[in-house]
């Protein structure tokens, strides 16, 4: 049912997009014809009122130089050449009694009180007559001193035949209009619309679990092709998250899986045996020191999902590499002659732009990994040394170092090489390691010291 709506929904606004293409279409070519009409009709009225008041002038010359008796003689004269040319022409006394009339050819049918109404008779200059055929004439009247009026005109024949054929080309240009309408604009609908049928299509995917799907970006350009990429964005990022949840929660269950089981085990033993205080007290610490297990099991699980989704947030300073070195030497001191092993670093005034809580929590994993690995009257040193485009913090050891083809995959989540699985360790430091260093726009490499054991680096890249 749904689906079937959603359908209907995606018809009607291509229907939309489509009606609305073809009605602006529609609407500006009628305004573009009429606008035509219009420039035609005007302008043909002018040539011919032109072409009607150069007779007028030729007449009013010729009255003056010889008489209105002699203009009355050559509109006779002229009589046959006005009517065949449609060119009306009446010459009228003082009391308005017509001397002469010209009616052209195609008004023969009308009688003469059509061409002179009592009501204009004394109006000068341009008059239209509205007749009752299909041809009007236009007329202009002259007036002499004596009383006498000359009026010349024409009939709008010729103007209204060629509006008229024009009126008639259209109609069949409405026809191809209407049928090229529909076509572009269900064209441009379906153009317009791919990409909104593209994302529906990405989101149905999404939606059936398919966090890999991206919405097709076919236009390098333009406003959808910016939202289908934002969009994409947003999908990455989603897939990013629910990866990393993921990851959380599998690794969360498969480390958490001993710890409790150990913790359940002896709780029921202690509850079912008649034990002493002493020994339900040590099950008590027991559990305890579990729980602080899981509990920085979770931390560093969060803190590297946190850093790998972009979500860390880090409060950038600038200090002294040489003091972090310092603090982080001071802090493994101890441990460090516990295990009879010689913790040094070297001072430097480079200078760090960076979260300096995150890049201690790093520094201090690569620390205690390096002291867990190195044996009795090894050494451990850290370093800091920078160029023109980066700064390298170091953590050297004379331990067992790691083989180059598990260089790569010691920085997996619950990774361990086997020479190291009778350390204790959980497998996460050095994937926090690298989420913290990577949330810098950082990177983190191991390589072998100059004299045996290993090296890590953390490459920072320098403020711009």
């Amino acid at each position: 049912m749904f689906s079937v709506l959603r359908k209907i929904k995606i018809s009607l606004l291509s229907f939309k997009v489509m009606a609305g293409y073809f009605i602006l279409f529609f609407i500006s070519t009628i305004a573009l014809f009429c606008f035509s009409i219009f420039l035609l009709d005007t302008g043909i009225s002018k040539m011919e009122r032109e072409r009607v008041s150069t007779k007028v002038d030729l007449y009013v010359d010729f009255a003056n130089e010889k008489g209105v008796a002699a203009l009355a003689s050559e509109l006779r004269r002229q009589h046959g050449y006005n009517k065949v040319n449609n060119i009306f022409a009446q010459l009228t006394d003082a009391n308005g009694v017509t001397i002469w009339l010209t009616v052209p050819k195609q008004l023969d049918n009308l009688p003469s009180s059509y061409f002179l109404p009592p009501d204009i008779i004394n109006l000068e200059g341009w008059q239209f007559y509205d007749l009752p055929i299909q041809n009007d004439l236009d007329v202009f009247s002259h007036s002499f001193d004596d009383g006498t009026k000359l009026f010349v005109g024409r009939t709008t024949e010729r103007q209204e035949m060629l509006v008229e054929n024009l009126r008639n080309i259209f109609f069949f240009i409405v026809l191809g209009i209407i049928l090229f309408g529909a076509g572009g604009g269900a064209a441009l609908a379906y153009q317009v619309l791919r990409p909104v049928r593209n994302l529906t299509k990405t989101v149905k995917e999404v939606s059936r679990g398919d966090m890999g799907c991206r919405v097709p970006v076919s236009q390098p350009k333009g406003e959808l092709a910016e939202l289908a990429e934002l969009v994409n964005n947003m999908l990455q990022r989603i897939e990013t998250l629910v990866i990393a949840m993921r990851d959380a929660l599998d690794n969360l269950g498969h480390d958490l899986r001993t710890p409790l089981t150990r913790m359940k085990t002896k709780i029921e033993r202690t509850l079912i045996e008649e034990v002493s205080y002493e020994v339900q007290r040590e099950t008590l610490m027991d559990c305890a020191e579990e729980i602080e297990r899981i509990n920085s099991i979770i931390t560093m699980l969060m803190d590297i999902a946190e850093a790998e989704t972009g979500q860390m947030r880090l409060r950038h300073e600038t200090f002294s590499a040489g003091d972090l070195l310092r603090d982080i030497t001071e802090f493994y001191e101890i441990i460090a002659e516990d295990r009879n092993i010689f913790l040094t670093f070297e001072t430097t005034d480079v200078k760090v732009t960076a979260d300096r809580h995150r890049m201690t929590q790093a520094l201090g994993n690569l620390v205690d990994n390096a002291l867990k690995y190195t044996p009795k009257n090894g050494a451990v040193r850290l370093s800091a040394h920078s160029d023109s485009q980066a700064i390298t913090l170091a953590v050297s050891d004379t331990g067992i170092g790691v083989p180059e083809e598990e260089r790569e995959r010691i920085f997996d989540k619950l990774y361990r090489l086997d020479k190291s699985r009778s350390e204790k360790g959980i497998g996460l430091g050095l994937s926090l390691v690298r989420a913290v260093v990577t949330a810098h726009g950082g990177s983190v490499t191991v390589g072998d010291a100059s004299h045996e054991g290993s090296v890590f680096f953390i490459r920072l890249s320098k403020p711009s």
